[in-house]
């Protein structure tokens, strides 16, 4: 019997080829953790262009060019670099153009100007938006003063709104301070690290919740200190996991009534996985392991659908079927975990954070039936 023996440069080789590989997916884990940063860590403001013409602007009316932007129907704003108008209703869509009931709130936008669609559906400040006065105050944090609105209100039970993705969008709390107000809530709406006017984290990314639900307790310490007995917590997509891991963490939890949800992001690496084919969601997973030793991100601290048996707040979870930013699918499964303290709703014409753009008759009662009724039972 004759027996080949294997060439003694067989083994360097195999070494050579096995330490190729691990530098390929050492740098492919690199790169898709630096994605990461960019997409979902790093704070950005809003520069999207102002890039969709007026077309016409007949009484109490305004025609924009294309028929993608708002894509739905709803109440929206239209705002160009000094003007701002509020789209109140669509009155018809053509294959080049959309009109649209508006009201103008700064200035009057002429025809030719360039503007935006803005989410938000009103200008940022309380007073111009609804002649509401209101104060700037600062929240005392860890890394410095944070501001915030403060609307005053006749009840001892405050609510806490706390934006989403954006360097500062308390403008997010905009369309629902006038029935808040209405009821006698005074609303704090408040602001974290890396926001615009806010102390910038030493890391200088966004930890989703991790160090941000610091500044959300800073934020509770002051609404106490303001004479807040008890408060219900509204967080908007990223201000979910804020809120989530203040409930987790803070020893004030005690005094919160309720949380309301709209658009949350309770899972990020769901979030990230969610949609993508085998191959992507591996290089993905590289990515944020990579991400979790680069940037401290504590991935499974943040995933709320494990961890929603430490909930312990009756919750409301609003969401859209539309959402390409946020899975349903997720708070979905987060609803799904604890029927006994969550209520959620679908939109089904919903997307991201546009809940009550496109249903604000549905919208509007139902945060407002949560949030009575629970005060009204602690009162």
């Amino acid at each position: 019997m004759i027996t080949q023996k294997i060439p003694r440069w067989t083994g360097a080789v195999v070494l050579a080829v096995l330490g190729i590989v691990v530098l390929v997916l050492f740098v492919i884990a690199w790169l898709s953790a630096n994605q990461i940063r960019s997409d979902w860590l790093t704070p950005v403001m809003d520069e999207r262009p102002y890039d969709i013409e007026v077309i016409r602007t007949p009484p109490s009316r305004l025609v924009i060019a294309g028929t993608d932007d708002p894509p739905r129907g709803g109440i929206w704003g239209f705002e160009s670099e000094a003007t701002y108008t509020q789209l109140t209703a669509l009155l018809n869509r053509t294959e080049t153009d959309t009109e649209w009931a508006a009201t103008p709130y700064i200035g009057e936008i002429g025809i030719g100007a360039k503007g935006r669609v803005d989410v938000d559906a009103y200008p940022a400040d309380p007073e111009v938006a609804f002649g509401l006065g209101f104060e700037e105050v600062r929240a005392p944090g860890d890394l410095g003063p944070l501001p915030a609105w403060l609307i005053d209100g006749r009840r001892s039970t405050w609510v806490i709104i706390v934006h989403g993705k954006g360097m500062d969008r308390r403008s997010q709390a905009l369309r629902m301070i006038p029935r808040l107000v209405e009821s006698g809530f005074p609303v704090l709406v408040v602001t974290y690290r890396n926001d615009e006017g806010a102390p910038a984290d030493p890391s200088g990314l966004r930890s989703w919740g991790l160090t941000e639900w610091r500044d959300l307790d800073a934020a509770v310490r002051l609404a106490e200190r303001e004479g807040a007995r008890d408060y219900f917590l509204i967080g908007h997509d990223l201000g979910a996991e804020v809120v989530s891991t203040f409930l987790h963490e803070s020893d004030r939890v005690g005094n919160v009534l309720g949380v309301v949800f709209d658009s949350p992001v309770l899972d990020i690496e769901g979030a990230m996985d969610y949609d993508s084919g085998p191959v992507a969601q591996f290089v993905g997973e590289l990515g944020q392991q990579l991400a979790r030793l680069r940037f401290g991100m504590e991935w499974s601290e943040l995933d709320q659908v494990a961890r929603a048996d430490q909930f312990d707040v009756p919750i409301l979870a609003l969401h859209g079927a539309q959402d390409e930013e946020s899975p349903i699918e997720i708070t979905e499964a987060f609803a799904a975990a604890r029927p006994d303290i969550v209520k959620f709703l679908r939109f089904e014409q919903g997307g991201h954070g546009d809940l009550w753009n496109v249903d604000s008759a549905r919208y509007e009662p139902a945060v407002m039936s949560f949030i009575d009724e629970l005060a009204d039972v602690e009162g």
